[in-house]
């Protein structure tokens, strides 16, 4: 194999571990002012949605790049987050099935205790 081919074989490999897509910055900035605050509110707690992205994983195994964790109002006494897909934010008038979700945290932020779909 010549050298040049070895480094186009390189980039096209290093272009697909990196997905070659837009960054967090990038995705974020195409949101509405709202949701992009209620997601940027979600990266301050850390704790927090490093639970709601194994519970993601767990029961649905997305990749992290499909979807964003955002702030919401909690529906009980613990502490509120949505899970938003990427399908449906990117289209208002998204058809398919629902995808986002939301989810509830005991107040510690240790274990996810209730799922809600959206309707």
């Amino acid at each position: 194999m010549s050298r040049t081919s070895m480094m186009a074989c390189c980039l096209c490999l290093a272009c697909a571990l990196s997905a070659c897509g837009p960054s967090d910055e990038e995705r974020l900035a195409a949101l509405p002012a709202l949701t992009r605050a209620h997601i940027l509110a979600a990266k301050e707690q850390p704790d927090c949605v490093r639970v709601v992205d194994a519970y993601v994983l767990r029961t649905r195994s997305w990749n992290a790049r499909t979807y964003f964790v955002a702030v919401s109002h909690s529906v009980a006494a613990g502490r509120g987050f949505a899970v938003l897909h990427v399908d449906e934010l990117a289209d208002p008038l998204y058809l398919g099935e629902r995808k986002s979700f939301h989810v509830e945290l005991d107040p510690s932020c240790s274990k996810v205790t209730e799922e809600l779909q959206f309707q």
